[in-house]
């Protein structure tokens, strides 16, 4: 059996009086990856943060190697042989990859200044080719220019030539396609083979069957599971573990009751011959009905989300129309949208949706504010609206006076979903609906999209999710560079039909 690399015992941690994290144990061994797990907010960031510095514990004692350690930052950690791969890289974006990975390497440096950069590169491309990656990422290429897949790479491949024995990965799958997960995941694999430990933060029950040895559960700041992978460790039991009830249908009834509310004859919104001005998409023409749930699938840079922008005002149009109900809206305008009562929950919630400084309250009644029905706030409605969208939602919030960065990725995908609901949409757009939220989240936001559809409401959903597209979805649109390959009934739809028209589909 492994040595263990990293144990963690009787961990307890508080956020101004909440706990987070309740007496939790945890271990990693030498080339092991494990997995840690729970629904968002169970403590698994907290606890990774902890082990590397980034937080400290208010009890419990963390050992590395079997020697007591407290680190007080990351810098300390990575002296010891721990490092972290969070969610926001801690990458340099002006410099270039090998000035990133080296950045600390003293035989590179002289009086603080890169005294050889060809050196630096080549070290850089010989650890690239180490590890088969010579050809996906330029040493000299800056940072800024590189994709999700290739910083996550880069932040390892940093760790790697600090010479770390354990990596500790937050949620890295979150933004990458099927093909740069096989990536990562080689690279693991690779690193694992060599004796370093994995601790990876997710709540992909998929991916850990894939890649993961061992498995953790937290829930609510406790320890619920600790077991090894293996066939007989069942998805449903996974999933109960992490939400503390059994999700039997994930995607609700579909077939007979999705007929009775999809209203085929009453066209709600339709798109004619669109095409946005830099030609990310184009002459993509549709229709949805009241009550539809019409999905957009493809790889990434189809144009799925630049499409449902246009749509929306957000990006610019060369050409094309898009009627609400017959009547023609503005093109080029959001507000014309939002006066229409059209939704849009864009796929970046962090950076376009939510105003993270901002109070739960203020983040939710923001559209409501902005619809032109009133130009005073009233402090009274605001609340009323806030506490029924909270209600409503389901959304965990400690006080609605709270900035929204407080809260959960999944609380906030619902507080997205919230301040649109309260518009009372005729159509709502919904991209990456379930991107970085928990399995028990995802079940809340699919049921919230049923009942909506239920009232009539028309919804468009973008996802790269195939098993969510085929599962909440009447109509699937594929698309594939900008333009439109197929549209399948989800009755005849199935991964394999939709990948086709993904990669090798024409425009029709």
């Amino acid at each position: 059996m492994e040595s263990k690399l990293i144990e963690a015992i009787g961990i307890t941690k508080a956020f101004s009086g909440a706990p987070v994290l309740r007496n939790v144990s945890f271990e990693l061994l030498h080339g092991e990856v494990h997995a840690l797990m729970g629904e968002n907010g169970a403590g698994k960031s907290t606890l990774s943060k902890i082990i590397t510095g980034i937080y400290q514990a208010d009890e419990g004692q963390v050992f590395v190697e079997g020697k007591p350690v407290q680190f007080n930052n990351t810098r300390e950690a990575i002296a010891g042989g721990v490092s972290i791969v969070t969610q926001e890289f801690s990458l340099l974006p002006d410099f270039s990859v090998s000035e990133n990975i080296f950045l600390t390497d003293k035989r590179f440096y002289k009086k603080g200044f890169i005294s050889d950069k060809t050196a630096m590169a080549a070290e850089t491309y010989n650890l690239l080719k180490l590890f088969d990656m010579e050809s996906f990422i330029d040493p000299y290429e800056k940072v800024i220019n590189l994709s999700v897949a290739q910083m996550q790479v880069v932040e390892i491949l940093k760790a790697v030539s600090t010479e770390a024995k354990a990596i500790i990965l937050d949620e890295p799958t979150a933004s990458l396609s099927n093909k740069e997960i096989q990536m990562l995941f080689n690279l693991v694999r690779q690193l694992k083979a060599e004796g370093v430990g994995f601790i990876i933060v997710s709540h992909k029950i998929s991916e850990i069957y894939e890649i993961a040895d061992r498995i953790t559960v937290l829930r609510d700041g406790l320890l619920i599971l600790n077991g090894v992978v293996t066939k007989e460790l069942q998805q449903k039991d996974l999933i109960k573990a992490m939400v503390g009830r059994e999700i039997n249908d994930l995607y609700g009834v579909k077939g007979e009751n999705n007929k009775h509310r999809f209203h085929k004859n009453e066209v709600v919104l339709e798109v004619q011959d669109l095409t946005d001005i830099n030609h990310y998409v184009r002459d993509i023409s549709f229709s949805v009905c009241k009550g539809e749930i019409a999905g957009f699938s493809g790889l990434v840079g189809a144009g799925r989300s630049e499409l449902v922008r246009c749509i929306f005002g957000a990006n610019k149009r060369a050409k094309g129309k898009v009627f609400l109900n017959g009547e023609e809206i503005k093109p080029d305008s959001i507000r014309a949208c939002v006066e229409k009562k059209i939704g849009f929950v864009t796929e970046d919630r962090k950076n376009d949706g939510i105003l993270q400084e901002i109070s739960v309250l203020k983040n939710i009644c923001l559209v409501d504010l902005a619809a032109g029905e009133r130009i005073l706030i009233d402090q009274k409605r605001d609340e009323k609206n806030c506490d029924q969208m909270i209600n409503q939602l389901s959304i965990k919030v400690m006080d609605i006076d709270d900035p929204v960065k407080k809260l959960s990725g999944g609380n906030q995908q619902k507080l997205l979903l919230a301040k649109w609901l309260l518009l009372d949409p005729v159509v709502l757009i919904v991209d990456e609906p379930t991107r970085g939220v928990d399995i028990g989240a995802k079940a809340d936001i699919y049921e919230i999209m049923r009942k909506l559809a239920e009232k009539g409401i028309a919804i468009i959903v973008v996802s790269s999710e195939l098993p969510e597209v085929l599962g909440i979805c009447d109509t699937i649109y594929v698309m594939r560079e900008g333009q439109i390959t197929a549209k399948l009934n989800v009755d005849e739809a199935d991964e394999e039909t939709i990948g086709y028209y993904s990669t090798i589909g024409k425009g029709v």
